[in-house]
């Protein structure tokens, strides 16, 4: 299908000129506005900011986003996609084993991480809790997080299954949370594993961010690996 056209009712109508532009500048704000961030952080971005970079007036940028809040919760996700499909495009056709592809998508995570360090931040640690509800429930980041929970039912389909944790309260949150994921047919100690792995990972990626490896002989990747193979041990004696 020609790209400036849309289906309607099994067919198609050419975009108008009008929608192009409007396209190519809703790009070109996207685009500007993670540069600001990429160089400052979110706290940079203005709409006056972001206009005088454009060589736009800010009541024409506003025809686009009625709100800074409104611009940072379409930037945030879209950087919740660009994460996710990083993640997915890992192992995307891969043939390795379930566990080696652990390894890989959360190599990716913390790959994008270090490479927009400051979306990253925008993400889990800059942002000023301003923004609407919606942006901080469900995101795109729950599509990697589903693939993270099939990788690791992988795993265990592989090995003997790994018990509960022993701790009635824990075990309940964790079915409560794999509903959540509307994935209740998960065991708990999936869903332990990987609410393990990404607390984990998080917390060393947000670690080497500030920089509290630079100077220390500790590599951040061996202790990810590490942390994967703990939490993957809940899942049976052996893993996989």
């Amino acid at each position: 299908m020609d790209r400036y056209s849309v289906t309607m009712t099994n067919e198609t109508r050419p975009v108008s000129r009008r929608e192009r532009l409007r396209a190519q500048t809703l790009q070109e704000i996207e685009d500007e506005s993670f540069a600001i961030i990429d160089a400052e952080g979110v706290q940079a971005l203005s709409i006056a900011a972001l206009a005088r970079s454009m060589a736009m007036s800010a009541p024409a940028v506003y025809r686009y986003f009625p709100s800074r809040d409104a611009l940072v919760a379409h930037l945030v996700t879209l950087s919740y996609r660009q994460l996710a499909a990083a993640m997915s495009q890992a192992v995307e056709g891969s043939r390795k084993a379930p566990r080696t592809r652990v390894r890989l998508v959360v190599t990716a995570y913390r790959d994008w991480a270090l490479r927009y360090r400051r979306r990253y931040g925008m993400l889990f640690g800059e942002r000023a809790g301003d923004l609407p509800s919606e942006v901080t429930t469900r995101t795109p980041l729950d599509q990697a997080m589903a693939l993270l929970v099939d990788l690791l039912v992988a795993v265990q389909d592989s090995a003997p299954a790994g018990g509960a944790s022993g701790d009635r309260t824990l075990d309940g949150q964790l079915r409560l949370w794999a509903r959540s994921q509307e994935r209740p047919d998960i065991a708990p100690s999936v869903a332990r594993a990987a609410i393990l792995i990404w607390t984990r990972v998080h917390g060393i990626v947000s670690l080497e961010l500030t920089g509290v490896f630079d100077h220390q002989t500790l590599e951040a990747q061996r202790l990810i690996d590490l942390e994967i193979d703990n939490a993957i041990r809940f899942l049976g004696p052996t893993g996989a």
